[in-house]
């Protein structure tokens, strides 16, 4: 019976996909890893979509706080000083309720990017299969007799010196 190899990422340089072998067998299979790709695609895309969605509440929030006071001068320039009124009375309470609907979505946006980084489980790193150890280097030969040479005499010294032609004052 031949024995079918199973292909998938078992090399340290490829710890980062642990979390794609979905049945803890050590290797990440083509579906798992297509899986997983998929998965982190959409929530690379449920982020960027609630980053949008937080940006346009900031700044429908803005412009409203800003194009408030201009409603009460176009409606006091309309001679409608009724409305006028009506709308600065509201003032107050408008202003605190966008900014605690804004405060209240950021707060919370950030409790709950909080929790999901705390409740990521730690991990153990994937297996690596034990790689065939090296054989341990011999230790040199003892130096035997035939290892010793009696030292040689030094090398007259034969070279040729210059004698200077000048003499230097």
């Amino acid at each position: 019976m031949v024995q079918q190899h199973k292909r998938g990422v078992s090399d340290n340089a490829y710890q980062h996909l642990q979390e794609a072998d979905t049945n803890g067998d050590g290797y990440v299979s083509s579906q798992e890893l297509a899986m997983y790709l998929e998965f982190k695609r959409r929530e690379l895309e449920d982020q960027d979509a609630q980053r949008d969605a937080m940006r346009k509440m900031t700044w429908f929030a803005l412009w409203g706080m800003l194009l408030y006071p201009v409603t009460i001068v176009i409606a006091s320039w309309l001679n409608v000083d009724d409305a006028a009124t009506i709308i600065g009375n509201i003032a107050p309470t408008y202003f605190v309720a966008i900014s605690a609907l804004v405060a209240a979505f950021f707060g919370a946006n950030a409790y709950s990017s909080s929790k999901k980084a705390d409740a990521a489980p730690q991990q153990m790193p994937m297996p690596v299969p034990p790689r065939p150890s090296a054989p341990a280097p011999t230790p040199p030969a003892p130096p035997s007799v035939e290892d010793y040479s009696e030292p040689e005499a030094p090398a007259a010294d034969t070279t040729v010196r210059a004698t200077p032609k000048r003499k230097i004052i």
